[in-house]
């Protein structure tokens, strides 16, 4: 593919408004590329729009009496005595002009290193419908057949020219057809089937208001991002309605908006299930179009058995579009249980990455392994400055990166889970408008995401498939630009490294960071260490009251409000909590045996073998032994499927029963040995004998009955011998029966 077919997107006027001076030589390159392709300098408008979120964080903060992070962390500058946080400058001055950019390596692959595939296998092509006569090339917008108020749409977002899974699937889907398409991020699948799902809108019958499409997104974020792209598309057409239905925003709102029947409705699969069910009014019946946007991201999460639900829910005479930039085996099993006779789409089947993307790795190893924050900051400092996304492994390693850039001076804003609904969008509208340099991040900024500008993702923590590599790094490089990939690899992450490296072939870098750089901001990390663990115990204290005062919230609420809280209907979900758990378990032993499953053919027929012989075995036991076996056999059975029964703790339920027996047997035979072996040696001390007995014996009637014994051999022996009648115990009392 040209890489004119990928820029479909020119310069918005983001980049313009919010020009970095540094830069100014590529964004001269970028605007003569432009006027070469004849695209007009006016202003474009931008898809993506997350401003209407912003003041909702302020007055968030102000009714739960919370500060945000960034407010902590001015704070505690302010309260700064002595200033320890050297300038960009400085730490610029000790590196050499020349270590940071020029220090680069070719990585080769090697010969023998295998690659993790996505792609499906061949023999599932048969399932497909032959695309025979598709075409992945087209002049314009206009050469698709879409109505006016589409185009008009096209041309003040600044497309002009279709790109190559654009030109391929909107034909297709105006004509109802079911498909399943691939392409390289950055490629335009959103625009793919937003324009002829409007399309087949503008004719719809009007006189009946209904859900007609239905767009499932496994993050929310990308479900706002599909939200506004349709509302840019369809602001020249008055009569389609756009309702956005996710977690985190109002239930209420949410309800009202899906009763007033709108026309598309972008979700999260688990809050529309839940409004399916709890919500009156509320069904797909009249449902036309289902849509999946990164399908193998919704499998990960979980979000199976809530698809196999919503597909249940739809009618069967529906058009279904699945996209994603990768293809796993779960989704080729998705698409049988979806997809009609669907065409499949691959627009760029050799392009497995951006043209214009250059990836490097940093190697941790060494001194540099409990210096990875340093090695970082600074990068960041020097080389990476601006439009730069940082994946971080878990969301507390992202909060801690964040406080970390506050204090060293750096604007950055965080992504993760931890934060509320309006807090995530807002830092996405932050480093949108280009307000904050640095966006750290999880996972759930890995997938659809289109922010203009990014120049730069650097996977802090190493990513743990090729797939999640292939998602990061195609937040940069979108639609024909330049993209820097910096991946954090060590010693354990060397499967992955070869992976990538085969993959990016002769364009993959490794980058070595100075040493003077990391020894200072290492210092500086230590002199920040209190000032951090200042910011987080500050956190866990309005968390702390932020519960205290829920719980008292609650509790007045239920005094106050107590009937009309419990006349409610209790929310349901369409699988019991029961079946959740059994769910949850079956997956735990569906992964263990997805471990066991790596064994070699002799070992499975050692283990026949072993089963086979445990089998005959019991067959040759006698018949009361073998009806005794058995009927132990189903009480434990019944005592496993029956939760609620006590069980021995002695016994371990994954022992058999030939093996318990076995083992008591054995048991029983070593007591019995060190009984014989004590009798001997203190056969003299009869009060031993009996103390080793006693001692020997489980329960009291055992050992009243052993006591008895050898007090009769004492009396008989007595009595042969002639001698004076005499006892051990004083009274036999404690013989009779009371």
């Amino acid at each position: 593919m040209e890489d004119s077919e990928f820029a479909f997107e020119p310069p918005s006027d983001e980049e313009i408004d919010y020009e970095d001076v540094s830069n100014g030589g590529e964004d001269e390159e970028e605007n003569s590329d432009v006027e070469e392709k004849g695209l007009s300098k006016t202003k474009t408008q931008s898809p993506w729009d997350f401003s209407s979120y912003t003041e909702s964080v302020a007055e968030e903060h102000a009714r739960r009496s919370t500060t945000s992070i960034d407010d902590k962390i001015s704070k505690l500058i302010q309260q700064r005595n002595a200033e320890i946080i050297p300038e960009k400058d400085e730490v610029d001055d000790d590196v050499s002009s020349d270590s940071e950019p020029d220090r680069q390596v070719d990585l080769k692959p090697e010969e023998d290193d295998e690659v993790l595939t996505t792609v499906s296998s061949g023999d599932n092509r048969s399932f497909f419908t032959k695309a025979d006569g598709v075409s992945f090339h087209a002049d314009s917008f206009s050469n698709l057949h879409l109505s006016r108020p589409l185009l008009r749409a096209c041309e003040a977002l600044g497309y002009t020219q279709p790109t190559p899974i654009q030109a391929a699937c909107i034909p297709l889907a105006l004509t109802g057809r079911d498909i399943c398409g691939s392409a390289i991020t950055g490629s335009g699948k959103t625009a793919a089937f937003a324009l002829p799902t409007l399309e087949r809108l503008l004719f719809r019958p009007k006189h009946r208001p209904a859900i007609r499409v239905l767009i499932l997104t496994p993050t929310r974020e990308l479900a706002v991002q599909i939200h506004s792209m349709i509302g840019k598309l369809a602001q020249f057409v008055t009569d389609i309605r756009c309702c956005l239905v996710l977690g985190g925003l109002s239930v209420k709102d949410q309800e009202a908006a899906l009763r007033s029947m709108p026309d598309i409705v972008v979700a999260t699969p688990g809050r529309i299930i839940d409004h399916l069910s709890n919500s009156m009014s509320i069904d797909l019946d009249d449902l036309s179009v289902l849509i999946l946007d990164e399908a193998d991201r919704l499998l990960e999460l979980g979000f199976e058995a809530e698809i196999r639900e919503l597909v249940r829910l739809c009618p069967k005479r529906r058009q279904t579009m699945l996209f994603s930039a990768t293809m796993t085996e779960q989704v080729d099993e998705l698409i049988k249980l979806l997809l009609n006779k669907p065409l499949r789409l691959s627009a760029d089947p050799t392009t497995k990455r951006p043209p214009k993307l250059t990836e490097e790795v940093v190697r941790i190893r060494g001194k540099l392994e409990g210096n990875q924050e340093a090695v970082l900051l600074a990068l960041c400092s020097k080389t990476f400055t601006s439009k730069v996304i940082i994946f971080s492994g878990t969301k507390q390693a992202a909060h801690r990166l964040k406080i970390l850039f506050g204090l060293a001076g750096f604007k950055a804003a965080e992504l993760h889970g931890n934060l509320t609904q309006a807090q995530r969008l807002d830092a996405l509208e932050l480093f949108r408008r280009q307000e904050v340099d640095f966006l750290i991040a999880t996972n759930v900024a890995a997938r659809g995401l289109d922010i203009i500008g990014v120049q730069t993702v650097i996977n802090y923590e190493c990513p743990r498939d090729l797939t999640s590599y292939v998602h990061r790094v195609g937040r940069t490089a979108r639609a024909g630009r330049e993209g820097y990939a910096v991946t954090f690899v060590t010693d354990n992450d060397r499967s992955l490294l070869k992976a990538i490296a085969k993959r990016a072939g002769s364009k993959f870098k490794r980058r070595t960071v100075a040493d003077p750089s990391i020894t200072k901001w290492s210092r500086v990390i230590e002199q920040m260490e209190d000032q951090v663990a200042s910011i987080l115990r500050e956190e866990r204290e309005e968390m702390a009251l932020r519960k205290a005062e829920m719980e008292a919230d609650k509790a007045e609420n239920m005094i106050t409000h107590r009937d009309e809280i419990f006349s409610r209907p209790k929310r349901t979900w369409f699988v019991t909590e029961k079946e959740k758990k059994l769910v949850a378990n079956a997956g735990k032993e569906t992964e263990k045996g997805s471990k066991k499953k790596v064994m070699s053919a002799e070992e499975a027929e050692e283990r026949r073998k072993k089963e086979k012989k445990k089998r005959e075995h019991e067959k040759n036991l006698p018949r009361k032994k073998r009806r005794k076996l058995e009927a132990s056999r189903e009480m434990l059975e019944d005592e496993v499927e029956n939760e609620g029964n006590n069980r021995s703790k002695k016994d371990k339920p994954g022992i058999s029963l030939v093996d318990l027996a076995y083992r008591r047997a054995k048991g029983a035979k070593g007591a019995k040995k060190a009984a014989d072996a004590a009798g001997k040696a203190v056969r003299t001390n009869k009060k031993g004998a009996k103390k080793s007995s006693s001692h020997l014996s489980n329960s009291r009637p055992e050992e009243m009955k052993q006591l008895f014994q050898s007090d009769m051999s004492e009396k008989k022996q007595k009595r042969s011998l002639g001698g004076k009648k005499a006892s051990s115990f004083k009274s036999k009392s404690r013989y009779k029966r009371r």
